[in-house]
């Protein structure tokens, strides 16, 4: 005859059970806790260019000094960026259909390493084709340095069909143009950075009369406007020269200029809510094993009291 004082043990199936559900939620709670402390990878920055002038004079040609951030930097890859000047219209980009001559148009150059400086190739590090590139290399952190040539407000574009078109930026919005080099579409290396054209002394009002060049117009800091099929005089090259660092006075409000490439990373969470979110999880831990101890003496307890009656 049993005792109500005599203990049971339960069956060994139930036991069993019971452990992998402990086994369960101490693997949930544990998984919990790795993501609220394990950091989340940095967020990747948007790709942009700054131009310093921010402006382009629309009679004679500007060289701007360009400075890009955020860019995807491939080592040992094909290719590279294109840096080009023209005007782009709905779904531009490469990556999403868009096709040259037809969604975007840009000022015709060579291809060359000394061409005309209205179209550059910025090469990613060990590309093979480095050897071509005249806007230099696109560096580890994403950055890149190159000066472009503006020809003025007015270039002639060519188009899918081979027809020459003119293109006047003071009716269509124009800028810096950058694609994957090579006809390889990147879509983080995508940009297009809007140039406005003001006439010089003009206060950086935009311009308004025809953007025609003068041979009897000299200006100390600007050249006669070169053609895109000619070869700029000595002082084309020497036009108004901008600080090789931009900075945010010589950028526009359709531009504004980037002094650095901040990152704001998922990691910048404070030791305090680390701490916090820690001991929270080992609150949830502790309650689950007290519960599911409590929950066991009872089973216990019931299965003691049903062998005592019997």
């Amino acid at each position: 005859m049993t005792t109500p004082t005599d203990r049971t043990p339960a069956p060994p199936g139930r036991r069993r059970t019971g452990l992998r559900l402990l086994s369960s939620l101490a693997t949930a709670a544990f998984l919990t806790l790795a993501a609220v402390l394990v950091p989340a990878p940095p967020a990747m920055a948007a790709a942009r260019v700054s131009a310093s002038p921010a402006t382009a004079d629309p009679e004679y040609a500007t060289k701007l000094r360009l400075h890009g951030a955020g860019f995807q930097s491939v080592k040992n890859g094909f290719g590279g960026v294109y840096v080009l000047f023209g005007t782009v219209s709905g779904d531009w980009r490469p990556s999403q259909g868009g096709t040259s001559g037809v969604d975007y148009v840009y000022v015709q150059d060579s291809e060359t390493k000394d061409n005309h400086g209205y179209q550059r190739f910025v090469a990613f590090p060990g590309d093979p084709t480095a050897y071509a590139a005249n806007g230099g290399t696109l560096r580890a952190d994403g950055t890149w340095d190159a000066t472009l040539v503006v020809p003025g407000a007015v270039f002639p574009a060519k188009g899918r069909d081979g027809g020459i078109r003119q293109i006047d930026c003071r009716k269509v919005r124009c800028g810096v143009i950058t694609i994957g080099a090579h006809g390889v579409a990147n879509p983080r290396n995508e940009t297009f950075t809007p140039i406005d054209f003001a006439a010089p002394g003009g206060g950086g009002a935009p311009a308004t009369k025809p953007a025609r060049p003068t041979p009897s117009k000299t200006q100390h800091t600007k050249s006669a406007k070169p053609t895109p099929t000619a070869t700029p005089s000595p002082a084309a090259s020497e036009t108004a020269a901008a600080p090789a660092t931009p900075s945010p006075s010589a950028t526009s409000s359709a531009t504004p200029a980037v002094a650095a490439d901040p990152v704001v990373s998922a990691t910048s969470v404070s030791r305090t809510g680390l701490l916090v979110a820690g001991c929270a999880a080992v609150v949830v831990v502790a309650v689950i094993l007290s519960a599911l101890w409590l929950l066991r003496r009872r089973k216990r307890g019931a299965t003691s009291v049903n062998s005592g009656e019997k």
